[in-house]
């Protein structure tokens, strides 16, 4: 029985599973972090960030959590800038500990799209609830751009 249970601990040390290196036995701070990639103290469980920090308590390696934050995948309401729609998102980024954002802008101008019998107008015209504002209409017998926005009968 003992060899079976020091069988299961090799395999699970050889594959290197978090659990079993939280239990490792250490004497500083530093033995505890040395394997870890990038200083592996951040990861994202879905839109929220989680750091954690790893130290040596009473000879063993003991993972624990520091904090959390919640990234948000949409920053508020985007606002209008001239002929542009303007609006912040921000995503977890565990590589680097981050909540990482960027800022995308979409150019409202006048326009036509017909693509697979949906007609696509766009006016030109922005809000900062909706962004740039559009008309969308499925035309079942094909629809036009040219010389103005029109469904197929």
């Amino acid at each position: 029985m003992k060899v079976l249970f020091g069988l299961l601990v090799l395999v699970a040390a050889a594959l290197g599973s978090p659990q079993w290196a939280a239990a490792q036995s250490c004497t500083s701070d530093y033995e505890c972090t040395r394997g870890l990639a990038f200083g592996g103290n951040a990861r994202c469980v879905g839109d929220t960030l989680i750091r954690t920090t790893t130290r040596c308590v009473v000879g063993r390696c003991q993972t624990q959590e520091t904090s959390r934050q919640r990234c948000a995948a949409s920053i508020g309401q985007g606002r209008c800038v001239g002929e542009y729609y303007q609006r912040t998102e921000s995503r977890c980024d565990g590589l680097n500990g981050t909540c990482a954002t960027r800022t995308i802008r979409d150019h409202c101008k006048r326009g036509c799209s017909c693509r697979k019998n949906v007609l696509v107008v766009f006016t030109g015209a922005c809000s900062s609830a909706i962004g740039c504002h559009r008309a969308v209409k499925e035309c079942p017998g094909g629809c036009s751009c040219d010389p103005e926005p029109v469904c197929r009968q």
